[in-house]
């Protein structure tokens, strides 16, 4: 990052900044700005506006989903998180933004009864950081909405999990004679969720010998002629391997066309029988958006923001992570949507704020890539790593254990960001001894 210039852009009040979402890029960017904030500062002057109560990285949703992972064990409590860094939590669902007001309005909240718990809401802002996320994008395919799963939200990954175990626990017990499962995208998603619900499988099979291996049918469908497209094709190659030797079948160069209760449909006029379905193969901005008609919207409707994450034309807003489309000046193509750069979104507008409140103008954003690494569950993972002499890069091919020790240093450094070195050590080491005497499979 290049040296701050001095410049007339508004100095952020850390006593008017709202976030709205706490995914990775929101909590990362609202711990460092409250690290920043002078001590004892009212908790009034930073708000985080989330749905749920509690943090999940998103990029462990696919160990929820199979229960190989407990939703508790992986959760950050939005409370506790908001009573240890000094800021509001402020539980709710984003209904409309007023960028003329600079307000922000909540939807009321109501309980699992349909009762209104929180009638709605109106936040001032000062500054607004747009955290939201992304949502599920089938692209308008028949029957993929009333026929699938999706895999975007930790409710939805519980909702793949009590479907997965209770047609496992089906199948073992002789109540039907095989499961079949297709899963929609062969990006990282796909892949790692295919990895995992066989590794789920053979954990299950330890407790319930009629679950063999060759009765559970899983089929990973993909448009491109490769798995992991966006990755080097040593990648792909390693996975498409290791998933083969795992009993996965692919479908590559396939695109699904309609989905209904039984399967799917393809447009070479293939079909693949599925009695479970989950859809990854694309994500896109949140809807809600569209009851904001000030935003300018992408395409794909995420809100378009300039070289250092303002809204464009809209003062005072920000957006970072799945939400944002930030152009890449190198390439000049919308910034893929990773945590890999949701985190350094976080950082950079962290210090943004900072640099503002100094009266300095930030330069602009700029994000190189640190590689990527796909897990493949038990066999470990692979991707490639960038490394970086002066102006020159250069890509370095890894797998196994030495890739999955990478992929979970990934995890750890997020946890530290969020938590701190005490927490977060703390953290570990707890699943550390849970994983000593817990089952693999998490029925509980």
């Amino acid at each position: 990052m290049s040296a701050p210039q001095p410049g007339a852009g508004a100095a952020p009040t850390a006593a008017q900044t709202v976030v709205i979402g706490g995914g990775a890029a929101g909590l990362e960017f609202l711990t460092r700005l409250a690290r920043q904030r002078p001590h004892g500062r009212g908790r009034q002057g930073l708000v985080l506006v989330d749905r749920a109560l509690a943090h999940v990285w998103k990029p462990r949703l696919h160990e929820i989903a199979t229960a190989m992972q407990n939703q508790s064990a992986a959760e950050s409590s939005f409370l506790a998180h908001a009573n240890a860094h000094g800021y509001r939590f402020e539980i709710g669902a984003l209904r409309s933004i007023d960028p003329s007001a600079h307000e922000v309005h909540l939807d009321a909240l109501t309980g699992p009864d349909g009762r209104e718990l929180l009638p709605p809401r109106t936040i001032g802002y000062g500054q607004l950081v747009l955290a939201l996320g992304s949502e599920e994008n089938d692209f308008g395919t028949p029957g993929a909405r009333e026929h699938c799963l999706f895999l975007n939200t930790p409710a939805q990954a519980m909702q793949i999990r009590e479907a997965l175990l209770a047609r496992a626990f089906r199948l073992a017990r002789g109540q039907q004679e095989a499961l079949s499962i297709a899963i929609v995208g062969g990006g990282a998603t796909g892949v790692e969720l295919a990895a995992e619900i066989r590794d789920a499988m053979d954990a299950l099979w330890q407790h319930e010998p009629g679950l063999e291996r060759d009765r559970v049918r899983l089929t990973v469908i993909e448009g491109a002629d490769r798995l992991l497209a966006a990755n080097p094709p040593e990648v792909s190659e390693y996975a498409q391997a290791s998933l083969s030797r795992r009993g996965v079948a692919m479908a590559l160069a396939e695109r699904v066309v309609a989905v209904d209760a039984n399967g799917l449909a393809l447009a070479s006029g293939r079909r693949v029988d599925a009695e479970l379905k989950i859809w990854t193969a694309g994500i896109r901005g949140p809807r809600v958006l569209e009851d904001s008609p000030a935003l300018p919207r992408s395409a794909s409707g995420r809100v378009r923001v300039d070289e250092r994450l303002q809204c464009e034309g809209v003062p005072r807003v920000h957006a970072i992570g799945d939400c944002a489309e930030w152009i890449d000046p190198a390439s000049q193509r919308p910034a893929p949507y990773t945590a890999q750069i949701a985190s350094a979104q976080a950082r950079y507008l962290a210090r943004a704020f900072a640099l503002r409140m100094a009266g300095y103008e930030p330069p602009p954003f700029r994000f190189k890539t640190a590689g990527a690494i796909v897990s493949l569950g038990e066999p470990g993972a692979a991707g490639n790593l960038t490394t970086r002499f002066g102006r020159r890069s250069r890509d370095r091919f890894i797998q196994g254990m030495s890739a999955q020790l990478v992929y979970a240093a990934l995890y750890r450094r997020h946890e530290f960001e969020v938590h701190g070195w005490p927490r977060a050590m703390a953290r570990w080491l707890a699943e550390r001894l849970s994983r000593s005497y817990e089952p693999a499979i998490k029925l509980h």
